[in-house]
């Protein structure tokens, strides 16, 4: 199994935002974790990355291929996040690094976890903007001089250049326009499935989720109210939040007409 989460519990400052939360990503596969705002998706996704607050008490286990994260360091941390677990932000505008051209930034995580030459490095890079679609005349560019698409495109490229088997994307679409959501999403699953890695895909539309995934969960005030294969809950939810969901998503969706790209 490649992350398990069981009986996941986390408070702030004394407030519960987790209850008892169990849920799985098998080796290869791409699941969801659906909610609205203040659902307590972020805190879980922290929890696995180690970036909760100082004021959070987590009860319950976090496991990545086995191994324990609950408790651990971080500087241990440090050392798996961006190598063993690659992140796709929501916001790729304030998660890249305004100083940096793209060349800079997606090398980072090369920098950080391996020793490669200049050259070895320059050249992972220019094969990651390949894969995300993007030409190597990018490179040099300023990362604050590309659209949102192509920021994102890059934060994806970040993310897998270091050839993670878990990816955490932490609603990576929230913040591009429809036709871009859908490009987005696509190139996120069809590289995730080339590497052979697992993902859990965050969001809070339906939507997105049915592109993205095969499994997922719902997530309703801390707590898992339904889980189940991601076309059978959007086909035939159960509970009536989960209906509320599906019912936004019909509403508005994916599901717009072909049109021009995000480039």
């Amino acid at each position: 199994m490649a992350l398990e989460c069981e009986g996941l519990s986390i408070d702030i400052g004394g407030t519960s935002v987790v209850r008892d939360v169990s849920l799985s990503v098998g080796d290869g596969e791409r699941v969801g974790l659906i909610g609205s705002s203040g659902s307590g998706k972020s805190m879980i996704v922290r929890s696995v990355m180690g970036l909760l607050p100082p004021t959070a008490h987590v009860s319950g286990s976090v496991r990545l291929h086995g191994n324990e994260l609950a408790g651990l360091d971080d500087a241990s941390m440090s050392l798996l996040r961006g190598s063993a677990i690659g992140m796709v932000f929501q916001n790729p505008q304030n998660a890249l690094n305004p100083v940096l051209t793209v060349a800079q930034q997606i090398e980072l995580p090369l920098r950080l976890h391996y020793d490669l030459s200049g050259g070895e490095r320059r050249a992972r890079v220019l094969r990651m903007l390949g894969k995300v679609g993007l030409p190597e005349s990018f490179a040099d560019r300023s990362v604050m001089a590309l659209s949102g698409g192509q920021q994102q495109r890059v934060g994806i490229a970040t993310a897998l250049v270091t050839s993670p088997r878990m990816i955490i994307a932490d609603e990576p679409t929230t913040a591009l326009d429809a036709t871009t959501q859908r490009q987005i999403v696509d190139l996120l699953r069809e590289l995730v499935d080339e590497l052979g890695a697992s993902m859990l895909f965050i969001t809070h539309d339906f939507a997105v989720l049915s592109r993205a995934t095969t499994r997922c969960y719902v997530l309703h005030e801390g707590r898992i109210v339904e889980s189940g294969s991601t076309d059978g809950i959007l086909d035939h939810p159960r509970t009536t939040y989960a209906k509320t969901l599906v019912e936004a998503a019909k509403a508005l969706s994916l599901h717009v007409e072909e049109g021009n790209g995000d480039e």
